[in-house]
């Protein structure tokens, strides 16, 4: 959820509820009000070949909570911040036993915090885990929010780890863009705004066995669903380059939208349409799709202590597919984690799942503009121009067939 925490939540939490329920639930037949998931409307999910010429690809992304464990409060001693923290240093490594994990996203971590203990998490996460798995790993950090005042020192953002060649490191804020979808008609309030805290992207390319891979982290918006769509339009729009191969991972604060739905006070919040609108599948997704379920429980995770709700995900370009989502954690932070082994595809299999996702894509396009145009939107062509101008959608609604390219990636 939110990184920084005060009572200043609840303020958020009723704006974001406010949002929503002005919109309510799509004005719709109840086909449309809650919808199966989009890939039973497409065609069954094919057989894919995996290549042999190249490692499956390891991931995890887990939301820290400062290291302050499961419950909301200001402050932990630095015993217990290390304790909790050392507890998911075990859950990643435990993750993957044969093969130590490649990449680690990292949520809400604290880079030297009074609240904390000023322990640095990412560097201490990546000396326990080096301990456990005999492999060193780097830290690229990317921090969104600073507070300077004395006896209240904080450094916060998003982390990542990996144990493979950097080629690039890059950490940007997301825009801060208030009115950017069909969703968002409705102004957010000055106090909102006031209480709006900076989203970020932290941007790594790494060599894997000679081929580079795109990580993208990040920590979406918890309480203002228009602001969530409009920083998963900004993650497509400015850090998703098609071609290369490329992995998102984090909070995502959202669920997809069939589980949106129940969800009262966000269930007009399509940031997972958006995020999965042009090359990026999601991997829990993509796995139900293979496995016939529409049950994502076993995916949440979020809160810890009994998890609900699946917010923490991985995003992947189609010449990757998820071939084990396992949650993993327990109660050293609000959050659950997620780990993801990807294998690679032959170029056939990548042909035959980009037919499958831009199917999925179709269908997602025609719900959000039969189903999800309220009446207080009576100008369905500014609805398509929005999901045209901002989001994936833009390959089909400009008639150019699917989303993803086989085009050839440099080594940079």
């Amino acid at each position: 959820m939110s990184g920084a925490l005060t009572m200043t939540t609840l303020t958020d939490f009723w704006d974001g509820y406010q949002l929503a329920s002005t919109l309510g639930r799509p004005d719709a037949p109840s086909s449309c009000t809650v919808p199966s998931t989009d890939w039973e409307h497409a065609a069954p999910f094919p057989q894919l070949e995996t290549r042999s010429d190249l490692p499956e690809l390891r991931v995890v992304t887990y939301n820290l909570h400062s290291g302050l464990g499961p419950r909301w409060r200001v402050f932990a001693d630095r015993r217990e911040v290390e304790r909790n923290l050392t507890g998911i240093a075990d859950r990643i490594a435990a993750a993957s036993p044969e093969m130590p994990i490649d990449v680690v996203a990292l949520n809400e971590v604290d880079f030297g915090s009074r609240r904390s203990g000023w322990i640095d998490q990412a560097a201490f996460l990546a000396d326990e885990l080096e301990r456990r798995t005999g492999h060193a790993y780097a830290v690229a950090r990317g921090e969104t929010w600073r507070r300077d005042t004395p006896g209240l020192e904080v450094r916060f953002g998003n982390a990542v780890l990996f144990r493979h060649s950097a080629l690039a490191v890059d950490a940007r804020i997301l825009e801060k863009t208030q009115k950017t979808s069909y969703a968002s008609a409705f102004p957010v309030s000055a106090l909102d705004r006031i209480l709006n805290e900076p989203r970020g992207a932290l941007h790594l390319r790494i060599r894997f066995f000679g081929q580079p891979v795109d990580f993208l982290v990040t920590h979406l918006e918890a309480f203002n669903p228009a602001r969530r769509e409009a920083q998963a339009a900004d993650l497509l729009r400015r850090f998703v380059e098609s071609g290369r191969t490329s992995i998102l991972l984090g909070d995502m604060n959202t669920v997809p939208t069939a589980l949106t739905y129940q969800r009262p006070h966000f269930a007009a919040d399509r940031t997972h349409d958006v995020l999965t609108s042009g090359d990026l599948a999601d991997a829990r997704v993509v796995v139900a799709a293979r496995e016939g379920v529409n049950d994502f429980s076993g995916w949440a995770t979020f809160p810890a202590l009994a998890p609900v709700w699946p917010l923490d995900g991985s995003f992947a370009t189609p010449d990757l597919i998820p071939q084990a989502v396992q949650v993993i954690g327990a109660d050293e932070s609000d959050h659950r984690g997620l780990s993801v082994t990807y294998g690679w595809l032959t170029p056939e299999a990548k042909s035959a799942f980009i037919r499958w996702h831009d199917a999925v894509r179709q269908h997602q396009l025609a719900r959000l503009v039969d189903c999800d145009v309220p009446k207080r939107i009576p100008d369905k062509h500014r609805v398509l121009e929005w999901l045209k101008t901002n989001t994936g959608f833009v390959s089909i609604l400009s008639g150019s067939g699917g989303g993803s390219k086989d085009t050839p990636q440099d080594g940079g």
